[in-house]
């Protein structure tokens, strides 16, 4: 099971204006903008909510199987999340 999803995330700046970095639970990383979505880009030195693509893989009745794409700084790109982390896109 393979599906392109969204997952609640939170948002800063990235190095270069070409990407965001982005934690979910325990991981961190650095994702192009494209697969990113925010109401408004943060500030400088300013943390949003938002919304990163990514594939889902396993799912069971408490939490949910991720793959993220982009550059891990902390962790992994596989992560499980509580389904309340799922987001619509």
């Amino acid at each position: 099971m393979t599906k392109s999803i969204y997952i609640k995330c939170r948002v800063t700046r990235g190095f270069w204006d070409s990407e965001f970095y982005v934690v979910v639970g325990d991981t961190s990383l650095f994702v192009d903008r494209e697969n990113v979505k925010v109401e408004k880009a943060p500030e400088v030195n300013a943390e949003v909510e938002g919304r990163v693509a990514a594939f889902l893989l396993r799912q069971d009745a408490e939490k949910a199987l991720v793959e993220l794409s982009g550059e891990p700084v902390v962790g992994g790109l596989r992560q499980w999340v509580p389904l309340q982390a799922l987001a619509n896109g």
